[in-house]
């Protein structure tokens, strides 16, 4: 396989565990499971901005180095609205207090919001992959 026909096969895996991680995140919000529901909402969120960051030829190792990519080579950049990097960070820190605070009380609501901040992002990356970079999903 070419450099380029593999890089679109990693970016297609990636959307794919997306929309996965999408699709588990409301099967646990249905089973009131709301701190796992806002942590897979996250990495719902967080693999699609891999995905965008390796078509723009970065790949960083750490959750935090996918953020800060993601904010300065897609938002900063304009390729997505700054509300998108937002939506980001804010899913980091849901995931990160759902996945390890002692003491959580995570609602159906907040989870019902992470899901849909986490839609967007993934949304808002497939049609950007789909428009600017002409890659089928």
């Amino acid at each position: 396989m070419e450099k380029k026909e593999e890089l679109i096969e990693i970016v297609k895996q990636l959307i794919f565990r997306s929309e996965e991680k999408l699709e588990s995140a409301k099967i646990l919000l249905e089973n009131e499971k709301f701190d796992d529901a806002i942590s897979r909402a996250y990495y719902a969120a967080f693999l699609a901005a891999r995905a965008i960051l390796y078509l723009l030829g970065s790949s960083p190792r750490t959750h935090r180095g996918v953020i800060t990519m993601f904010g300065l080579k897609v938002i900063k950049e304009g390729l997505l609205p700054v509300n998108v990097g937002r939506y980001l960070n804010e899913l980091f820190e849901a995931r990160e207090t759902s996945d390890y605070a002692i003491i959580v009380f995570y609602t159906r609501k907040d989870s019902e919001q992470y899901i849909k901040k986490a839609e967007e992002i993934v949304n808002a990356i497939k049609k950007l992959i789909k428009t600017k970079f002409k890659i089928k999903l």
